[in-house]
């Protein structure tokens, strides 16, 4: 996620309220309150299918874009970023995963949107939009991963992209992203997922 150049340093499921009550250290009630608060969706467009995520943060759009285009940043709630960053850029994303991933940067609107391709060696072409508008003194994330992928990526995917924001929203309140049990998490948000997957069918 970059402002032109990187720098160092089917019906939805839950109703949007405020994400951010959680204490310094997530607890049961902080996920829950995440959870309940989160719309997340599965669309089918023609032959492809697309993973929607919409929540709000805390922050305005400029603290959150932010928070997307500082390398330092980055590394705490989402990936290392490798290469030069601008639009048009081809970039290596290391998340953890056995291959790093190859993103292309296909639009950037600092601080409004971000359109890149997401794609794992041996497999298809995937995008990626991140939309950011002001909502009063916090701002209202929606992601969408959109693909023609014919499996369920979009469980794997939802879960993935969830687990990243809940990190970006403990970073954007001065807490620690590490502080999480993804894997308990990562349980109950495919519980999620698999529900909203099957409005979709």
């Amino acid at each position: 996620m970059w402002g032109g150049l990187l720098v160092e340093a089917t019906p939805l499921h839950a109703a949007p309220e405020n994400i951010n009550a959680m204490s310094t250290e997530p607890k049961e009630t902080d996920i829950t309150a995440w959870l309940n608060s989160t719309e997340r969706q599965v669309l089918r467009l023609g032959l492809n299918k697309s993973a929607l995520l919409r929540c709000r943060l805390e922050a305005s759009p400029e603290r959150v874009w932010a928070a997307c285009t500082d390398r330092s940043q980055l590394r705490q709630w989402f990936a290392d970023v490798k290469g030069d960053l601008h639009d048009g850029a081809t970039l290596a994303i290391d998340v953890g995963a056995p291959c790093e991933l190859t993103s292309r940067i296909l639009q950037c609107e600092p601080s409004r949107r971000l359109r890149f391709s997401w794609s794992y060696p041996g497999r298809g072409i995937d995008e990626v939009e991140v939309r950011l508008a002001a909502n009063g003194e916090g701002t209202l994330l929606e992601l969408e991963h959109r693909s023609d992928d014919e499996t369920d990526w979009w469980f794997g995917a939802g879960s993935g992209w969830e687990i990243a924001l809940i990190r970006l929203t403990l970073l954007l309140r001065g807490d620690n992203p590490s502080g999480i049990a993804t894997e308990k998490l990562d349980q109950k948000l495919g519980q999620l997922w698999t529900i909203a997957g099957r409005a979709c069918a």
